[in-house]
């Protein structure tokens, strides 16, 4: 049998057909990734941003990959021009002669082939410092104006020039190791360093002894730098009592880095003589020399100094640096005298009176009684509508409503591939048919229906304000939001599929806003289709070339790509403004570099709503205002910032400037929550400018814990943890310096471990000079003010409010807390406290059923705001009337209107049960009957109550139960 031989080349073409998939499918996924990026960029408008970003990484990742492989390829060059011409050999070194012998004949392309590898890895590792390069490359004239008392630096070279400088510095030196042990294995391999000689100096050739030399000299010159730059680091130290140089750090570590420094360059200098000496004696006992004093100087004597010379006496040997720190900090946080005002002691006024909430009747009229979890889930019950809506969350903000000024509390209604029916999650109705929310719904802070839930402003679809503030056209529609993670990755508009508007809306809507990337040629669509691994977008019919895909539609996602270098606050929140839907989002600047300024956890500070990071300077200089149709975003940004004017030389592009922002977008800017929570958290301690006091702790405050949280009663996630402190609040008031109302977040301070408040610390969000503006108010001494902690046990200890919160948790509901809120009202405070009810059930929602006010001592319970007040206030409340400003009599109300009230809810809790029962619930039925059952019944004891005071029997009460049953 003959055997015929496949030729060799039909043999590989397998392979070659395998290595080509291999390199199309990288090529793809490199080029989907880049050109679909910069298709995004170029939607937004930011392709400038994009292109300086890419230039730099690869003017960073080039220019270090080739200074590496510089150095690396002519040190190895010298190694083998040097390499001595006769070897020595033990039977060990045989087996490494043979091997080199046998690469010998390559080594012409692996040496530089093996340098290039290294290099491009290390390149790609100094792409990372692209941030620090920019921000070093355009600080130039950029100054924060506070030079630091040690060597009289602006903290822009702390914050912007060292971080560079440290990285060039650690770079140079771990290079330097690594190419001196690579040219030692090099050596090794080529002759020049001989384990197997004799003698100590057969060893290491003369000619390699020199080039070592060379090559240690350099790491130690590169060390020298590194001590030098080290000194820079005491500023942001923590030996002390607070961060910023200490004693110890003035006087003993920095002595320390300076003679460790001249030790570096000696043994530099020692290395580079040995080249003509020839002998490792003195390199090598300067360098044993240099790592006992590093010990002795930089470890040991500042430890014996700080033990024995600063602790005995520590405040008087830390005075000046604890005066240091307390300046750095409070302009590192704006927090010092130049930005918190601090306004002359006021008499605390024990009780508000009816004077006072008619003087302050704006601030009554939007107390928000609504906590957001609480109100969103109301939102979601009563105007999802439909299943593939949701309300992700609620925000709280101002507007004018019939000419006055009113705080809303606003949700968008936005679509949510999630929610839509099993059996319709195709494809196609995925992503190009349920491509949009539709409206906003709004209600007002401060009351509710006669069944507990809010009362709207802003509802259904089409939308409907009354009144509310209004929504027209395509500002209705939400493209862009807040997201959910089991959204699509994208959307497609401009498709041959219509696109659900809403049901019952005109058929045939199809998105002409400017938001979207062209799908563009076959090819454009293969980039798309691979990028998001989905061939259907290359081979739908519906979608043509001019169809637009949505991309990154989930603000988290959107807004931080052009700005990574930002952090963004928690929460963005919409806005309504000029008839469409704005979200506006903060974003802060922030370093860990400032000198004297004491670090914080923001996200310890901020309750763990912001991650984990350490700073030690924040500003809120960016306000993101992002289209929900569109999708265009605006950076405004306050270029009084250092960090601003920087990053505005990096990207000429990106920023706007806030003062142009327009007016209507600009009413609706608001002082942001989380760096108000960093700035409470810092200013509870640096309030204190006297070093003694604040060594001495004798005044630090803190945030109280949040009552509604820590109670082990609350059914609200979280509870029984004291660790939750109270969160800010917005609140429509005055201090008592303002003549008007003005949007401000509010806080309360207690003393540390204590829970009597102590201060109240409020930021004006309202546009104009003032906005920003923080005002700090302490208590008089003496005062004895309740916190949040003792008001709220004293409510849970008020008789009627125990036993109404006793018949409200009965027939299978919980009682659910709002949030605590401290409202300032002139020289006084008033403690609102709302109370919701949610039956046991999976479709239940929270109903407000209770307003709690504590006044001074007094505890009002009511179904309303105005009722609790009533009942708080000493004399008849009438927050809008007029007067000589006293009481306008009456007295607290009887017990009538609370028994109508009581018969009104057992009226409903009656009709319920009689649905119930009609549709043949019978487990609903016989829960909201024993609930009626239990109001009747508290409505007879009243009653009762009522007849006994007028000592008359109590058998000459009649029973309200007859007419009230169904």
């Amino acid at each position: 049998m003959s055997t015929v031989r496949i030729p060799s080349r039909q043999r590989r073409w397998p392979a070659y057909l395998i290595g080509a998939v291999v390199v199309v499918a990288v090529l793809f996924t490199v080029m989907s990734q880049f050109y679909v990026d910069l298709l995004w960029f170029r939607e937004v408008g930011f392709t400038s941003v994009f292109w300086t970003t890419i230039w730099t990484k690869l003017l960073l990742g080039t220019v270090f990959a080739v200074l590496f492989f510089a150095i690396l390829f002519v040190n190895l060059l010298i190694v083998r021009r040097i390499a001595p011409t006769t070897r020595f050999l033990t039977p060990d070194q045989e087996a490494i002669e043979r091997v080199r012998q046998a690469f010998e004949p390559y080594l012409r392309w692996l040496i530089p082939l093996g340098c290039a590898v290294l290099a491009i890895l290390v390149g790609i590792g100094v792409t990372s410092q692209w941030q620090t390069f920019l921000l070093w490359r355009n600080s130039g004239g950029v100054t924060f104006g506070n030079p630091d008392p040690l060597f009289d630096r602006d903290p822009a070279f702390y914050i912007f020039t060292l971080p560079w400088l440290q990285f060039l510095q650690g770079w140079l030196f771990s290079s330097l190791v690594g190419i001196t042990l690579l040219t030692g294995i090099a050596h090794l391999l080529w002759g020049g360093i001989r384990p197997q000689a004799q003698s100590w100096a057969d060893k290491v050739t003369p000619a390699a002894r020199a080039h070592l030399s060379v090559l240690l000299g350099l790491i130690m010159l590169a060390k020298a730098w590194g001590y030098w730059l080290g000194r820079f680091d005491l500023l942001t130290s923590n030996r002390g009592v607070v961060e910023g140089a200490s004693y110890t750090d003035v006087n003993a570590q920095l002595p320390a880095l300076n003679f460790l420094m001249i030790a570096a360059l000696i043994c530099a200098v020692l290395f580079l003589v040995n080249i003509r000496v020839r002998l490792w004696s003195l390199p090598v006992i300067a360098l044993a020399l240099l790592a006992v004093v590093s010990v002795l100087l930089g470890t040991a004597y500042p430890a014996f100094v700080q033990r024995f010379r600063v602790a005995p006496q520590e405040f008087q040997k830390e005075q000046p640096y604890i005066a240091d720190n307390i300046e750095g900090t409070r302009q590192a946080f704006a927090i010092g005298d130049q930005d918190v005002v601090v306004p002359p002691e006021r008499p605390y006024v024990p009780q508000v009176t009816a004077k006072d909430l008619r003087e302050n009747e704006t601030t009554v009229r939007n107390i928000r009684l609504w906590r957001p979890s609480v109100l969103g889930e109301n939102f979601q019950s009563l105007q999802r509508i439909r299943s593939y809506y949701e309300f992700r969350d609620v925000d709280v903000d101002r507007y004018t409503l019939d000419g006055e000024r009113t705080v809303l509390m606003v949700s968008a209604r936005e679509v949510s591939q999630a929610g839509i029916q099993a059996d319709a999650k195709t494809w196609q109705n995925e992503h190009l048919v349920y491509t949009h929310g539709y409206g906003a719904v709004s209600s007002l802070v401060n009351t509710a229906t006669l069944e507990g839930a809010p009362d709207l402003t802003l509802q259904d679809i089409p939308v409907l304000a009354e009144p509310g503030p209004e929504l027209t056209g395509n500002g209705a529609r939400v493209y862009f939001g807040e997201g959910d993670p089991g959204d699509s990755a994208f959307v497609v508009t401009g498709t041959q599929t219509e696109e659900l508007d809403y049901e019952g809306a005109p058929p045939g809507y199809a998105y002409d806003g400017t938001g979207g990337i062209p799908m563009g040629n076959a090819l454009q669509r293969a980039l798309f289709a691979w990028r998001f691994r989905d061939v259907n977008l290359l081979i739908s019919g519906q979608i043509d070339a001019s169809s637009r895909i949505m991309i990154y539609r989930d603000l988290a996602a959107r807004v931080p790509k052009p700005v990574p270098f930002l952090t963004f606050d928690n929460d963005p929140y919409l806005s309504i403004s000029g008839g469409r839907m704005v979200w506006i989002w903060d974003a802060y600047t922030s370093s860990n570099q400032y000198p004297y300024s004491q670090s914080v956890n923001i996200a310890e500070a901020t309750d763990g709503q912001l991650p984990s990071a350490t700073v030690n300077y924040m500003r809120n200089s960016v306000k993101v205002a992002v289209d929900a149709y569109n999708g265009t975003m605006t950076y405004y940004a306050d270029t009084s910032d250092p960090f601003i004017q920087v990053w505005d030389k990096a990207f000429p592009d990106l920023f706007t400037d806030i003062a142009t922002a327009p007016s209507d977008l600009n009413a609706h800017f608001r002082y942001p929550e989380n760096l108000f929570q960093v700035q409470a958290t810092q200013f509870a301690n640096y309030h204190v400018t006297d070093p003694q006091v604040f060594y001495q702790k004798q005044d630090r405050w803190e945030i109280p814990a949040d009552p509604t949280v820590s109670d082990p009663t609350s059914d609200l996630p979280g509870a029984a943890s004291a660790a939750v402190r109270l969160r800010p609040y917005y609140v429509l008031m005055k201090t008592p310096d303002q003549t008007a109302e003005q949007f401000q977040l509010v806080l309360p301070f207690v003393p540390e471990g204590r829970q009597n408040m102590v201060a109240w610390m409020t930021a004006n969000s309202d546009p104009g000079e003032d906005y920003g503006q923080i005002q700090a108010l302490e208590l008089p001494d003496g005062a004895n003010v309740d916190g949040p902690s003792v008001v709220f046990s004293r409510i849970n200890q008020n008789p009627q409010f125990s036993q109404e919160r006793t018949l409200l948790s009965q027939g299978g509901s919980d009682v659910l807390f709002g949030d605590f809120l401290v409202i300032p009202v002139n020289d006084s405070f008033l403690y609102v406290q709302p109370v919701y009810v949610r039956a046991n059930q999976a479709t239940a929602v929270p109903e407000l059923k209770r307003v709690v006010v504590a006044n001074g001592d007094s505890v009002g319970v009511g179904t309303t705001l105005l009722e609790a007040l009533e009942q708080s206030v000493e004399g008849q409340v009438d927050p809008g009337g007029g007067g000589d400003g006293e009481p306008g009599g009456g007295g607290e109300p009887g017990n009538e209107q609370t028994i109508a009230q009581l018969l009104d809810e057992a009226l409903g809790h009656f009709a319920a049960a009689q649905e119930a029962l009609t549709a043949g619930d019978l487990a609903t039925y016989q829960s909201e009957l024993e609930l009626a059952q239990s109001l009747i019944q508290q409505a007879n004891d009243l009653a009762a109550q009522d007849v006994q005071d007028a000592g008359a029997s109590p058998s000459a009460s009649a029973s309200p139960s007859a007419s009230a049953s169904p």
